[in-house]
């Protein structure tokens, strides 16, 4: 870790929890300083007072990760520190550490394995695991939930808050993530009432608990269609623009700014093309003073080992559309069986890649705006924002991005000669 902070108290909260993690630390009080022994894993920039420079993320290779310290106060207003590829958390500190949300983050950013409720709580907290695949199914699991809630001992004001983003969350995994071969909505344009009349939709897994401090819920799906682009593209509508997005009717991701306004922590689990899950986390505590509203927001990413070449994408996407939704649905079906056990396992299969296709460790990644751009790396089509493993055996390969109504783009490169990944940020100019 590479810990950039002037505060004596950070620095020693910090440093006790290093070795929690299993990581070494460094520690320096500007980014000026910034000389790494090794390369940074997981850098944690204490930004309640200035922003990080474009110096400090130069020094930030692609695959290291950024948690960013802030006041409880102004989360909202620095959500744009995601626009950092690099970036994975926001965590509010004011007087004291969350500990253990720190460790689990700390570790989840540097080991990549992100999914589970579990994380959150500690070791003997048990779990609750529902299987939900119709909209009266989300229904019984809302009532179950809340009867768990009250035993626990959560308020009347607090449960209406758990109640509100457990339906939104269930919503959009249910409706919103599943996507079709050409990645459109399946139930785009459908009335509440419409949706509410089918019987059998592709299954998710909700999750909840208490530790007596934390009341949480996960709901995971299998489709991955939610996006680091995406999910940051929805909360940075938090603010002025969250009156306009609650006026719309429908659409995955507007009921977020509800969320986020709901929740004391708020965390993506993202593996885009097979599963996102969505964690919310409650303090009682705070809750129950009327101090709602998220102090720490995270968005994760699975393990970048997990990602396509850009040779081999094309042929792996059709293979893994296909075997998608029978590998969630056994994975859902354990998670109903194994429920008292704890956390539900996700099981994902991939095709191995061909023979003659070295499995580099450098990445490309292009970023284009706008958004919807279309974006080629090699023969594999990606999404602006994802990271494409490359063969470094090849001499070159070549890179497009256009829109209609703007000028392409395209560069070609030699990955051959690459040493570490690299990022394109690319700004489409319009055509006149």
């Amino acid at each position: 870790m590479m810990v950039v902070t002037p505060d004596k108290v950070l620095k020693r909260a910090v440093k006790r929890l290093t070795t929690a993690t299993g990581a070494s630390a460094q520690f320096v009080e500007h980014e000026r300083d910034m000389q790494p022994e090794k390369p940074i894993n997981l850098a944690i920039f204490d930004a309640r007072t200035r922003m990080p420079d474009q110096a400090f993320l130069a020094k930030i290779p692609l695959t290291g990760r950024i948690l960013y310290i802030l006041t409880g106060q102004n989360l909202a207003r620095k959500i744009q520190l995601f626009e950092a590829p690099q970036a994975t958390s926001l965590f509010c500190y004011n007087d004291q550490f969350d500990d253990d949300e720190f460790i689990s983050s700390a570790t989840k950013a540097l080991r990549g394995d992100v999914f589970g409720l579990q994380k959150y709580f500690p070791w003997g907290v048990t779990t609750f695991t529902m299987l939900v695949k119709s909209y009266e199914d989300k229904t019984k699991a809302i009532d179950i939930m809340m009867s768990y809630a009250q035993m626990a001992g959560v308020r009347g004001p607090v449960r209406d808050r758990v109640q509100l983003v457990a339906d939104e969350l269930m919503m959009n995994a249910l409706y919103h993530a599943p996507v079709g071969d050409n990645g459109e909505e399946l139930y785009r344009g459908k009335s509440q009432k419409e949706l509410a009349q089918l019987t059998d939709v592709a299954p998710i897994e909700v999750q909840y608990g208490c530790s007596g401090r934390y009341f949480g819920i996960s709901v995971r799906d299998g489709f991955g269609s939610l996006t680091r682009i995406k999910a940051l593209d929805y909360l940075k509508r938090v603010g002025t623009e969250a009156a306009k997005i609650e006026q719309k009717k429908s659409g995955a991701g507007l009921g977020l700014i509800s969320v986020l306004q709901s929740v004391s922590k708020l965390i993506f689990n993202l593996d885009p093309g097979y599963s996102t899950e969505a964690v919310g986390l409650f303090d009682m505590e705070l809750q129950a003073k009327g101090m709602a509203g998220a102090r720490s927001l995270h968005l994760f990413t699975a393990n970048v080992d997990d990602l396509p070449t850009a040779s081999a994408g094309a042929a792996q996407q059709g293979a893994e559309g296909g075997s998608r939704a029978g590998t969630w649905l056994v994975a859902a079906l354990l998670g109903a069986i194994v429920a008292a056990l704890g956390t539900a396992y996700y099981i994902k299969t991939k095709p191995a890649p061909a023979a003659s296709v070295q499995q580099a460790a450098v990445a490309v990644t292009v970023v284009a705006t706008p958004e919807d751009a279309s974006i080629r790396i090699g023969e594999q089509v990606v999404s602006s924002g994802m990271a494409i493993r490359v063969d470094t055996n090849k001499a070159a390969l070549a890179i497009e991005v256009g829109r209609e109504g703007f000028e392409p783009w395209s560069k070609t490169i030699a990955p051959h000669s690459m040493k570490q990944s690299a990022v394109f940020f690319v700004d489409l100019k319009a055509s006149e």
